[in-house]
């Protein structure tokens, strides 16, 4: 097998043995899930692409407290595909949550996700999950 690892890379060199295209988050948010592919960027016509095998390394991640519905009853709630903790963030009241969480939907960049990325995010109000919606933020276009 070639070495495709980045340090060799040369020009002209395709660097996944598969790319794969999908348009659906939920899609997408899975096949990331599997551990075994890389996230490469989204087409102008909105189709999510994807290399394999992967060749980024799959940093081990060190989980917060998991929520408490005692003590933060009303939270948005938000899992990479490789995590297994979810990290949230406690508002006040349902009606601050609920907004929060409208404006994360959309894709205000003043909410608890500020990077590019996959997530599944899930309102929780009184304790209990009231939605949940995969958000895709990519990089921006810069051509």
């Amino acid at each position: 097998m070639s070495n495709r690892s980045h340090p060799q890379v040369q020009l002209g060199q395709q660097l996944y043995a598969v790319l794969e295209q999908c348009r659906k988050p939920e899609v997408l948010w899975a096949k990331l899930a599997t551990g075994h592919y890389d996230w490469l960027g989204v087409r102008r016509n909105g189709k999510y692409v994807l290399g394999r095998p992967r060749l980024s390394a799959v940093v081990p991640e060190d989980p917060g407290p998991p929520p408490d519905d005692a003590t933060s009853p009303h939270r948005i709630e938000s899992l990479s595909p490789l995590q297994r903790v979810p990290r949230w963030e406690a508002h006040a009241t349902p009606e601050e949550a609920s907004e929060t969480f409208r404006r994360l939907v959309v894709g205000d960049p003043v909410t608890p996700l500020r990077s590019s990325g996959v997530w599944r995010a899930r309102l929780v109000l009184h304790g209990q999950a009231v939605e949940e919606r995969y958000v895709v933020r990519p990089l921006p276009r810069l051509l």
